[in-house]
């Protein structure tokens, strides 16, 4: 499709949308930019921007008074979930709709890798990029993790490896039959590393989330590689592509294995190579962090990297922040900081990752997952009630009360914190987690929660929680 003279509506104005209008503009589209939100409320430099350029900027309710049928394609924003509105009334008048990073893919010159999963995703971006960078392998990362891919396209090249964190929402609006004159994206590696309830207030079901994640392996071919996570291999379906198994406690024809008394991870993709590396200089805790790195290396390795030099990568990868990040050590006791952890199965994998007695700082927005996950696996873990590995737990935010109803037949005490805001109710939390746990444990802030209840996001609450121990110490 030749974007010059098209006449496409933007739907969303938060980042992504932002980048999507810019882009499509600069190369001749005529934009409509339509959002929830009247455009007074629009983000101010965005709304001057259109204002410049003669955009036509409209809320919702004024674009169901629009007459559409002229526009050539809608363009999605992952935050508008596709039964509502504005995509229906597209939908209606049989207009083709595409997400923006879905599009942006589209247009990407050169080769695509794709990163999807319940959790992990951000890791596992992070550390492929680092590889290849390691490796001296033009690369960029983008799409969940941010930027929008839209702006990195200009001065792209073929040369250019484009590794993509992909969330449900962005999959979502990859579409089922793909819009005419648009090129399909092929995704040299496309990993799913994990699937476990989550945004289920979107989704509706496991069913919907699975679905909406399968969609990734839909746009491989023969010699591209499938990197599925435990347990998800039985859900995916049939896929064009090598099945790469990271389930690394089976040695598997094609897949991943973790010998831990060897302290070595071994690739296995027959016909093309079998390798080892050393990991016992491999710093993220947990088996789900060799799960990402056993990834990293197939997606990387495919791109081309070579195997000294992902060696060589692994010692100098930094975990992202606020995932499972050792924050402070005060009196004996370790703070580790867990605010991406923002559903149950995140959760137990930190619950996992750490030995020694916990006190759990807990709570914020639910997204619609029950809770009997991590009743099951206490159940299993601390044993009998009131013993165990998880001692205490320090609730806050919307979802505090349920949590406790969970928590309390396994824990030996479970508080309810509130306060004037979320940096007061986690000052107040982390100064009784500390007055609860004893030296040589751990309190772990993984609140298996969003944040928005009381932060804009799960970033300023991690920071809000290492404020609270500065202020301890």
């Amino acid at each position: 499709m030749t974007l010059k003279g098209k006449k496409i509506a933007v739907l969303g104005t938060g980042e992504a949308g932002r980048s999507a209008a810019r882009y499509l503009h600069s190369r001749g589209a005529i934009i409509t930019c339509c959002d929830r939100l009247e455009p007074e409320d629009w983000e101010k430099d965005f709304r001057s921007w259109c204002e410049q350029n003669k955009i036509q900027a409209m809320g919702e309710d004024h674009l169901s008074e629009t007459d559409i049928s002229g526009f050539d394609l809608a363009v999605a924003s992952p935050g508008i979930p596709p039964g509502s509105t504005m995509p229906a009334l597209f939908k209606t008048h049989e207009i083709d709709i595409i997400g923006e990073l879905a599009l942006a893919a589209s247009l990407w010159p050169g080769r695509l890798l794709g990163i999807t999963g319940t959790n992990g995703k951000t890791t596992t971006t992070e550390l492929t990029s680092h590889i290849l960078t390691c490796s001296g392998i033009s690369n960029i990362k983008a799409g969940n993790i941010s930027p929008p891919l839209f702006e990195l396209l200009p001065g792209s090249s073929k040369a250019e490896t484009a590794v993509l964190e992909i969330s449900s929402f962005q999959l979502e609006y990859f579409p089922q039959k793909w819009p005419r004159g648009l090129k399909c994206p092929r995704f040299s590696a496309a990993v799913l590393l994990n699937l476990a309830p989550d945004h289920l207030d979107r989704h509706g079901s496991m069913e919907e989330y699975a679905r909406s994640k399968s969609r990734l392996f839909h746009f491989q071919k023969d010699r591209d590689v499938a990197v599925l996570g435990k347990g998800t291999e039985n859900i995916m379906g049939n896929i064009p592509g090598t099945v790469f198994s990271l389930d690394l406690d089976r040695r598997k024809k094609t897949g991943a294995f973790w010998d831990r008394e060897r302290s070595l991870l071994k690739i296995d993709l027959p016909g093309r190579f079998e390798e080892e590396y050393d990991v016992s200089k491999w710093k993220p805790w947990g088996r789900h962090n060799m799960e990402n790195l056993a990834a990293a290396v197939i997606s990387a390795r495919i791109s081309g990297a070579e195997p000294e030099m992902i060696q060589k990568a692994l010692a100098t990868f930094r975990a992202p922040d606020y995932r499972l990040q050792k924050s402070a050590e005060l009196k004996g006791i370790t703070f580790i900081n867990d605010s991406k952890a923002t559903n149950i199965s995140a959760l137990v994998a930190a619950l996992e990752s750490i030995e020694g007695e916990i006190t759990l700082i807990a709570g914020g927005r639910g997204k619609g997952e029950d809770f009997d996950m991590l009743a099951s696996f206490l159940k299993k873990r601390n044993g009998s009630p009131k013993g165990g590995r998880l001692k205490n737990a320090i609730l806050i935010g919307e979802e505090a009360q349920r949590l406790k109803e969970v928590l309390v037949p396994f824990v030996k005490e479970c508080r309810l914190v509130s306060g004037k805001g979320g940096s007061d109710a986690m000052e107040q939390a982390v100064k009784m987690a500390a007055s609860t746990a004893r030296p040589g444990s751990t309190v772990l802030l993984s609140p298996a929660c969003a944040s928005f209840d009381m932060f804009k996001s799960y970033k300023e609450r991690g920071r809000a929680f290492d404020q609270a121990l500065s202020k301890l110490k």
